[in-house]
Formats: structure tokens, sequence, C-alpha cells
């Protein structure tokens, strides 16, 4: 899947960035195993606690209690913020909650946003999954990478 993205980022010479909270890393790592990353890759901010995300990536303290943490609302933030600081073409960000507790009562245990943003647009997602915490990591980065295929490269 990554592979894909590089490919994609490096005919259009384009960049990415990405501010991961519940992935915690995983999506940046994928990415700078591929030699040469650096061309492409501007950068990410591991944003795991709400103080992270409010004094780095300058999400609004009123938005996490209005709407969660974990709400697009605040991947949509997240991804817009991080294309900023990067300077990137596009961003990536993802919230959610591995459990086995939340943070607030506005989302559940399994919950994730994943958001792109680009200067044209911001999407994002919604999913549920039911698993340990590992799994989780693992397959909302997973879903990540494909979101971004299926939503921005179309092939």
């Amino acid at each position: 899947m990554e592979n894909k993205i590089v490919s994609f980022l490096r005919e259009s010479n384009k960049t990415i960035s990405f501010a991961e909270s519940c992935t915690g890393g995983a999506l940046s790592k994928r990415i700078v195993l591929i030699p040469g990353a650096s061309e492409f890759f501007n950068g990410s901010i591991v944003s795991y606690s709400n103080n992270s995300k409010i004094n780095i990536l300058n999400i609004k303290t009123e938005d996490i209690k209005k709407y969660s943490v974990v709400s697009e609302k605040v991947a949509n933030e997240m991804a817009i913020n991080a294309m900023k600081i990067f300077n990137s073409d596009y961003s990536i960000s993802t919230t959610g909650n591995a459990g086995p507790s939340i943070s607030d009562n506005l989302s559940k245990i399994g919950d994730c946003f994943i958001s792109i943003a680009s200067k044209d647009r911001v999407v994002c997602k919604k999913i549920n999954i039911d698993c340990d915490r590992e799994s989780f990591i693992t397959k909302i980065t997973e879903e990540s990478l494909k979101f971004f295929v299926n939503t921005i490269i179309k092939n």
C-alpha cells in the first residue's frame, strides 16, 4: 500500500505529513522504511495526549470538550494543522480509542477517525474496530493507507 502512495507522491512531486494519535507513529514507520522517504515525507507529529493536540497541533480545547478528542472535527483539524506545520501537499491524521478505557462519553472503544487534508479538501472516515491494542494500531494504519489510495490516488 505504501509503495503505491510513494510512487504517486514521487510522480506528482507532492509531499505528505502525518498527525498520529492512536497509531502512535506506525504510519510514519511504514513510510520511512522506504529508501528516499525524505524526498516526499515532510514529517509527523505523534500527538497522543490532549495536551499535545492543543499545544502542538493547535486543536481548540473547546472542540475536544464539545465533540470529543475522537471525532471528525478533531481529526480534520489535526490533518489540516499538520499540513500547515509541515508545509506538505497532503496530511493524514488518526485519532481513536484503542481501549480498554475512554476519556469521555462521546465516543466508544474501537472508534477511530482517519482524516486526509489537501489544499483543496478535507475528507474523513469513521471506523470501529473491536480488537486488542496492537491489532487496533496495525488495522488503523493499514486503513489509513488504503483510505489515501482510494480517495486521492483512486487506482
